[in-house]
């Protein structure tokens, strides 16, 4: 007799398989090893490296939540917690690592667990990808743990 528990991880396996059947797997294997590099970057504080995995047109979106269930959907009318372009983006992380970004200071060690890495949806040479990840970030005072999700879109 099967237990539940094994039913259960049969019945994720079956839909994972499914939804890899529609996504290449090659390709979904790709998004995923990305995201794992990217999030590894910025654990060993490498945002040099981290800005060359951006496109010139890229922008980098932190929304505010307005609420407990709802984030800004307007970046360029709504209030954000970041929202910049690559050149303003290599601007902030140049300010990052002169040591006079104080909020910074002293700087934090993190570590980033990525899962559920879903493809959303494939245009061409364009992937739009979602997962949900948990930031540990480790200072000289409390520990603090968020649980956001990120979005990103691959080309080419």
């Amino acid at each position: 007799m099967t237990s539940f528990k094994t039913f259960l991880w049969e019945v994720i396996d079956r839909f994972t398989m499914a939804m890899l059947s529609e996504v290449n797997r090659s390709v979904y294997e790709r998004v995923v090893d990305f995201i794992y590099r990217e999030v590894g970057l910025l654990d060993d504080r490498k945002y040099k490296e981290w800005l060359s995995l951006f496109a010139d047109d890229a922008i980098y979106w932190i929304p505010r939540w307005r609420s407990e269930t709802e984030v800004t959907e307007e970046p360029e009318d709504e209030l954000n917690v970041l929202y910049l372009d690559k050149r303003r983006l290599e601007i902030y992380v140049e300010r990052l690592l002169t040591g006079l970004a104080y909020a910074y200071e002293p700087p934090a060690r993190t570590t980033r667990l990525v899962s559920n890495v879903v493809i959303l949806d494939r245009k061409g040479d364009e992937i739009d990808s979602r997962a949900k990840f948990i930031l540990h970030m480790f200072r000289a005072q409390p520990h603090e743990l968020y649980g956001p999700r990120m979005q990103e879109v691959f080309s080419g």
